[in-house]
């Protein structure tokens, strides 16, 4: 094969290809600028590797994305040791309506609470991470996952169990129309609040040990450990809308599959808001605010702008 041919090969694989194993990376890392150059080295490898066997190309793909991940995050512990306040996942905010054969759509289809996930996800070890996502967002049996991991499928079944326990609810709904009208009421009733100056109504939603994330990466100013309790976030809330820090246009928006809030400010950083429900969606159990600017440039309109 010449070296054009070679060149060629990998940019067909590269258009084929790039959207899934994008989509895997941004599952496994939580950092869509960590997945895209996850996948950009892989094909960087393929390039510059003799004749590779393709018999099987995406399955080949996909298991060097995922090991290429799994590498990332191992090290991902000793770089946010730098970190300042709560990391949190970088959110991918669509606005609009998305083209239903995307595969981070058709994930988005299986995972109503795509970025409470993605939080969640940061509980499990990387192994545990790369099971999870390759089973319950990508639907690959456990014999593919095994071939990936270079583990048995007795193995991969037991890491995939301890990764749902961690997870808890959200890696076993099967009530989608009851969760998905649940998070629309905490959207609604967070809009709501804003508009009107009344924050009672959507702090009565949170249970009484709710917690509340909040990430500014020492850019803007946030919290810099979690919040705890129903009290302690409606007076931090209370606290940043008398200071005019929720003045803004909010807009629903869809945060890395999740319905979610996106506060554009005038003069000043955006700020994306999700909620995750309790395990019957009575309530809001946790909230992820996210303000840091360098984590909120992934922000597409799809479509046009819908305003709350």
């Amino acid at each position: 094969m010449t070296s054009i041919d070679r060149t060629l090969e990998v940019e067909q694989l590269y258009r084929e290809h790039k959207s899934l194993l994008t989509s895997i990376a941004y599952r496994l890392l939580g950092s869509m600028s960590e997945a895209e150059d996850a996948v950009q080295d892989v094909f960087v490898t393929i390039s510059k590797l003799g004749k590779v066997d393709m018999t099987h190309p995406k399955a080949y793909l996909v298991k060097m994305v995922t090991n290429r991940a799994l590498n990332v995050m191992k090290a991902a512990p000793r770089k946010r040791e730098n970190y300042t306040g709560h990391w949190l996942p970088e959110p991918v905010i669509e606005l609009g309506t998305a083209a239903p054969d995307a595969p981070l759509e058709r994930v988005i289809q299986r995972e109503q609470l795509g970025y409470a996930m993605l939080v969640l996800l940061q509980t499990c070890t990387p192994q545990e991470r790369a099971v999870f996502v390759l089973r319950e967002s990508f639907g690959y049996d456990y014999a593919d996952i095994a071939a990936m991991l270079e583990k048995s499928e007795a193995a991969c079944r037991k890491i995939f169990s301890r990764a749902s326990a961690k997870i808890g609810h959200l890696s076993r709904t099967d009530n989608e129309t009851a969760m998905d009208s649940s998070v629309e009421r905490f959207v609604q009733s967070f809009t709501q609040a804003i508009h009107t100056g009344r924050l009672e109504g959507f702090i009565h939603l949170l249970t009484e040990d709710a917690v509340m994330i909040s990430d500014g990466g020492g850019i803007v100013r946030a919290a810099i450990y979690p919040i705890l309790g129903r009290g302690r976030i409606a007076a931090f809330f209370a606290g940043i809308a008398s200071k005019g820090s929720l003045d803004g246009q909010l807009f629903h928006v869809s945060i890395s599959g999740q319905q979610g809030l996106l506060l554009q400010r005038e003069g000043r950083p955006p700020l994306a808001l999700v909620f995750e429900p309790n395990e019957d969606f009575s309530a809001i159990r946790a909230v992820y605010m996210v303000s840091n600017p360098e984590k909120l440039t992934r922000i597409r309109d799809r479509n046009e702008q819908k305003s709350c």
